[in-house]
């Protein structure tokens, strides 16, 4: 069930097209001599990569391991431009002869900022930073290698205005632009995550499958751009918050090149391992290399990792496992280039959930519980979890691992071709095709832990019936030895946690065609972008019952009865652990859903002035949505015997009564209220269209200030998850349209690059409506009702970047975002407090004015790099502000710091020239810190009540349990490399 078209069999014409008439290769003046010399630093160090390129002719190469080049021209004047990633471009004319050799040494200054370099992101034609109207981070290789991350999202702390929550591990975590609302679950709402100029996959915001999932930064990337806000809605669909878009390295240079990493880590000292095995708790092996292809016109570069890690968080088995590799290769033509790339990663990463904590307001470690450091409620006591198979209404088994957490396996073939066809005009073309397959193992949050004896307390009804005191054991435990629940850890607590299967297997196939015409002072561009993809989700809610303990295992509950009606059999409140297998009360998604996305953009850039430029665009984006999803319903299976005395099983008796579920034995609860899909289908057909504009100038004072305006209006489309989890609740037969987002947003900003200071400035304002929320909230059995909302927020606030290098080889860099993000409208349905007078059922309540959650008023992030004969320092401290994790604004969690930091020592001369040595290490000082808690149930109380006092002097929250996700402990990483 698919769109009806035939774009997918038209969608790479001009691929095809321009690959056929592409000309032939250059060929070179027989008259000709050699140009040779060294780019270095400012101290004298060699800059390996650097580009030296002459005009007219655009020769160029790349400097080798020593800063040294040599390229052969013809005879003539040339203007060499020395150029390198984080520093100040040089200009310098030389002259060529015949037979004669030109010298050209080149020393370059730092560019922190990258104010000098060319950005290709979200601009229709590149430009320096200090040129462009909008608001623009870079990094290249050596500033992402000492940003000391821990996978793409942790990146991006780089960037100011975004709100990283990365305490989920290496990746599947999630981004908020200029307090966009974007929670734990969705990942990239508002941001298009890109590869190369191309989406990763169109949709960056799937529940259990954020966009970096099929991502990871390894030594084949260039660089980085980031674009905030402005003009990305012209750019790219559904991406008014900004782009992110990684640059590969694509075998620059007229020699063979390249790099061999060897990593360790010390997540082996935190784990079981003993001896000399501590040493291997990371194990990594990066490479890459590129160059020209011998004898060809070709160049290539390829690259890649694997790793094996235990993780920061030891589980009883290894965290992450996997890896990638990537290549391309390009032909260079007179009149412009060809490029192909290829991708395949396979790879697991664990995907680290909240932990139970105690009082609410400052998260401490509940007795015998899990460390907020390096706790986790995941272990290999659960790793092996097989239940009947959800995804056949019971019919067999389902077996998954753990240990998989999140496996994606992404397979992607692109493109990238690029003709000057002369008389001012150019021809882009980009073109992608991916299949991705993502699992998703975990053990997620439901409800804050209850007293074991209180959950015992819940079968008390039961006891007319013959049936006696609960028996909790381990259900790993074949002596099935009873323990001493009340006392159990020291805690007596214990926790109904989820266990989601969840497969999402996906293809992808995109291009963007564009035709560009400088007129005079002009340059225009139009555009037509297309991308077409399906998405499969299987997801079924399964729930168990561990105890409150580091490692936890699982518990089995059993209940011991007489008498005639249960024959003196047990009553089996769970099977090995699980207390719920595809519960009723949660969800059951079997989904398929196509969407097809056509996008027609056009731009004009007006140089109006030597000074002053204007830029302006429109984007129209329309697209189409066609799946379908199997309804769902409980199983019923009456067990006749039990009839009389708990009812029939009807809805309103909670799909509960004497419903034997799959094997038609009442006694056995665990399959009571088992969700299985039925014959009829749920099924959707929508089309949706947005309107996207911007209008930008930039003004240069001079070659060292700019200053810039912009404002935008973009739409953000609903998308897969809308459709899947989109059951109108009053009727499963209809699934929820949604409505088209609207951002609107306004900046303006100074830019300054001199020789020792560079810095940007960006005031802005968003207000974005319609905006769709899910409010999640969870029942004392732990059934999941998902309640979809829409409300409106707006944001004012000013984003800083700025370095200074008061010295040769120091710079000290500074990163802030100040803001007031807050509710403009919305409505949030929840209980009534539980100290509310003769009140039942649920009250409105209307959160205008409220701050959004888990979005500090705050951010900052001050570093320093210091480089002096080949050693390297660098540290930075990033600082996030309290914030609340609730709508309500009822919890607030603390600031924190989180100090980064590593030494480099690079060989320039002797027999180890080419080595590199490397220590770094994350969150030095062993912080704990918060990112989001109370996701599933924290709506469901008021500030007031929670800071009642209770009988024993402290508040309702001091005295509360709830789940939490502390940021990721400390950990040290030490690398050799070798680079020719």
């Amino acid at each position: 069930m698919t769109p009806n078209t035939t774009l997918l069999g038209r969608l790479f014409p001009a691929v095809a097209i321009v690959c056929a008439l592409a000309p032939a290769a250059y060929a070179q003046n027989a008259a000709s001599g050699p140009v040779t010399g060294t780019v270095t630093d400012e101290q004298r160090q060699p800059l390996v990569g650097a580009t030296v390129v002459l005009n007219p002719g655009n020769l160029g190469t790349t400097t080798g391991a020593d800063g040294s080049f040599s390229l052969t021209a013809p005879a003539g004047s040339y203007t060499a431009t020395v150029s390198y990633l984080g520093y100040k471009m040089a200009n310098q004319a030389i002259t060529v002869t015949a037979g004669g050799t030109a010298t050209l040494n080149a020393s370059l200054a730092r560019d922190p900022l990258l104010m000098d370099g060319v950005v290709v992101t979200g601009n229709f034609n590149p430009q320096s930073k200090l040129e462009s109207s909008t608001a623009v981070t870079t990094l290249n290789a050596r500033q992402i290698q000492n940003r000391v991350s821990r996978g793409t999202a942790d990146l991006l702390m780089a960037v100011p205005g975004f709100r990283v929550n990365s305490d989920g591990g290496e990746a599947a975590n999630s981004v908020s632009p200029r307090g966009l609302p974007v929670n734990a679950e969705s990942g990239f709402g508002f941001l298009q995550l890109m590869e190369d100029g191309l989406p990763i996959l169109e949709v960056g915001s799937l529940t259990f499958a954020k966009s970096d999932i099929h991502f990871r930064v390894d030594e084949t990337i260039d660089r980085l751009e980031v674009l905030r806000g402005g003009s990305a809605g012209l750019a790219a669909n559904n991406a008014p918050g900004g782009i992110v878009n990684f640059l590969s390295k694509t075998g620059t240079g007229d020699k063979l090149h390249g790099i061999v990493r060897l990593t360790g880590g010390d997540q082996g000292f935190y784990s079981d391992r003993t001896g000399l095995a501590q040493l291997g708790g990371l194990q990594r092996l990066d490479a890459n290399v590129g160059g020209p292809i011998k004898g060809t016109p070709l160049r290539f570069n390829i690259g890649g990792f694997y790793r094996y890690d235990v993780g920061t968080r030891y589980a009883g088995f290894p965290a992450n496992v996997g890896g990638g590799v990537k290549a391309n290769v390009t032909y260079n033509l007179k009149n412009g280039y060809v490029r192909l790339y290829g991708k395949y990663l396979n790879d697991k990463v664990a995907y680290y959930t909240s932990i139970p904590y105690q009082n609410l307001n400052n998260p401490q470690q509940i007795p015998g519980g899990p460390d907020l450091r390096r706790g986790t409620m995941v272990s290999q006591f659960q790793q092996i979890t097989t239940i009947p198979n959800p995804f056949n209404n019971g019919q067999g088994d389902l077996t998954r691992d753990l240990s998989n957490g999140q496996h994606t396996r992404y397979k992607a073939v692109s493109s990238e071709v690029f003709f000057d066809l002369g008389n001012g005009f150019t021809l882009t073309d980009n073109a992608r095709v991916l299949d991705a397959n993502l699992s998703t193992d975990g053990v997620y949050d439901i409800q804050p832990p209850i007293p074991g004896l209180g959950l015992a307390a819940q079968y008390a009804a039961l006891r007319p019936l013959g049936a006696g005191t609960p028996v909790f054991t381990y259900a790993d435990d074949p002596s099935r030895t009873p323990l001493d629940i009340a006392n159990l850890n020291g805690n007596g607590l214990v926790n109904l946690a989820g266990i989601f299967p969840d497969d999402k297997p996906a293809t992808n196939a995109i291009n963007n065609l564009k035709l560009q015409k400088t007129l005079g002072k002009h340059q225009l561009t139009g555009g037509f972008y297309a991308s077409r993809y399906t998405i499969k989700e299987r997801l079924s809610y399964n729930l168990v019952v561990q105890e409150v303990a580091n490692r936890p295992r699982l518990l089995n509950i059993t209940i011991p009865t007489q008498g005639a009606l249960f024959g003196g059999q047990p009553i089996e409140v769970t099977k090995n652990g699980f207390l719920f297998q595809s519960l009723g009360s949660g969800v059951l998604f079997n989904s398929s859903n196509t969407t097809q996305v056509l996008s027609y953009y056009a731009g004009n850039q007006w140089q109006a002035t030597e000074k002053l430029r204007f830029d302006g665009g429109v984007r129209l984006e329309t697209s189409h949505a066609k799946g379908f999803a199997p309804k769902t319903a409980v199983l019923n299976n009456p067990d006749a015997r039990f009839t009389p005395f708990v009812g029939p099983p009807t809805a309103a008796n909670g799909f509960g009564g004497s419903n034997g579920g799959l094997d038609g034995q009442y006694r056995t609860f665990y399959d009571n209220r088992f969700l299985q899909n039925v014959s009829d289908l749920r099924t959707w057909d929508f089309n949706f269209s947005t309107f996207n504009y911007s209008l930008g100038a930039n003004y240069k004072f001079s070659d060292k200030v700019a200053t810039y305006a912009r404002y935008s209006n973009s739409g953000v489309a609903p998308t897969n998850d809308q459709f899947a989890y989109g059951v109108n609740p009053r009727d499963q037969n209809v699934t929820i349209r949604g409505e088209v987002q609207r951002v609107l947003q306004a900046e303006a900003g100074i830019k300054v690059a001199t020789s020792k200071f560079s810095a940007g400035v960006v005031p802005f304002y968003s207000r974005n409506t319609n905006i769709p929320f899910t409010i999640q909230t969870s029942g004392s059995d732990g059934s999941l009702t998902l309640v979809p909302q829409r409300g409106n927020v707006d944001n004012l606030g000013v984003e800083v970047e700025a370095a200074y290098s008061p010295v040769a080889g120091l710079t000290l860099r500074g990163i802030g975002t100040v803001q007031r993000p807050r509710f403009l409208d919305f409505n949030i349905q929840v209980p009534f407090d539980p100290q509310t007078p003769a009140r039942t059922g649920t009250q409105v309540i209307n959160l205008k004015g409220n701050k959004l959650e888990d979005t500090p008023d705050v951010l900052l992030e001050g570093g320093a790099d210091y480089t002096y004969r080949g050693f390297n320092l660098f540290a930075n401290y990033r600082w996030f502000g309290e914030r609340f994790a609730t709508k309500r604004n009822n919890l607030l969690l603390p600031s924190y710091g989180v100090l980064f930091g590593g030494i480099v020592y690079d060989v320039t001369t002797g027999t180890l020239k080419g080595v590199q040595v490397r220590v770094q290490g994350s969150n030095l000082l062993n912080t704990i810190g918060f990112g989001d808690a109370a996701a599933r149930n924290g709506e469901n109380f008021s500030a007031e009540y929670l800071n009642t006092r209770a009988a024993n002097g402290k508040t309702i929250a001091e005295n509360s349990f709830n789940l939490v996700r502390p940021i990721l402990p400390r950990n040290v990483t030490v690398s050799v490399a070798y680079s020719f």
